[in-house]
């Protein structure tokens, strides 16, 4: 269970965790993180510090993943910064759920120090790719209130990649259960109130118009007469 934060000096941000909750927040959003490093803002992750909240955004152009995590009240401490989505995959492999940590954020990188034992400190600085998203909240916004396409509302229903489908996956917390409605040609996903996301829809309407409903060999015709 997180215990509450404290600042250590005027642009940092400290709190403790256990591992479980180190991994519940950045393993919500790493699977949404590219991998191509010809374009390296793809492959980071964003944290944005922001009225007492941290917020952690990954994306690949195909998905989009958010978590936030309340840090505290009347927190002044204001700032972004980016961070390898490698570097963060290879210290999370270290950790251990039931590890206790502090952890401190700050404009300069993330400081993650093992108090339990054994007794282990990664400091990650920030990286120099600015954010792919700096004003994410009006680019989200925007898109969660689109009237949904004709492609998303078909008569035959919604065609999600499954590959990119299974990455929204990892941000399901005991049992939550994600939540999904369209919004333009994507689909937003939710989990609980700690994330949410993006998926596009893909368009099939060239193939549907060529192929049969495959829900009609499911579903064979009443028989004349029989009741509803």
């Amino acid at each position: 269970m997180s215990t509450p934060t404290t600042a250590t000096h005027s642009d940092e941000i400290t709190t403790s965790m256990t591992g479980r909750e180190l991994r519940e927040i950045f393993g919500a959003v790493l699977p949404h993180a590219g991998t191509d490093d010809t374009l390296p803002p793809i492959t980071m992750l964003t944290l944005d510090v922001t009225g007492g909240m941290l917020h952690v955004l990954a994306t690949d152009r195909y998905t989009f993943g958010i978590v936030r995590h309340p840090l505290t009240e009347g927190c002044a401490s204001n700032f972004t910064l980016t961070l390898p989505a490698r570097a963060i995959q290879a210290v999370l492999r270290q950790i251990k759920a039931r590890a206790s940590l502090t952890v401190t954020l700050s404009p300069r990188g993330l400081t993650i120090d093992q108090t339990s034992e054994p007794k282990l400190s990664y400091r990650l600085p920030a990286g120099d790719e600015r954010p792919l998203l700096p004003d994410w909240r009006t680019w989200m916004a925007q898109r969660a209130r689109l009237a949904p396409d004709s492609v998303v509302t078909s008569p035959r229903g919604v065609a999600l990649n499954p590959a990119y489908l299974a990455r929204f996956r990892a941000a399901t917390r005991n049992g939550s259960p994600l939540e999904m409605r369209p919004a333009g040609h994507c689909m937003v996903i939710t989990c609980g109130t700690h994330f949410l996301g993006l998926i596009s829809a893909m368009n099939l309407t060239k193939q549907h118009a060529t192929s049969p409903d495959p829900l009609a060999d499911w579903l064979p015709t009443p028989a004349e007469g029989m009741a509803a």
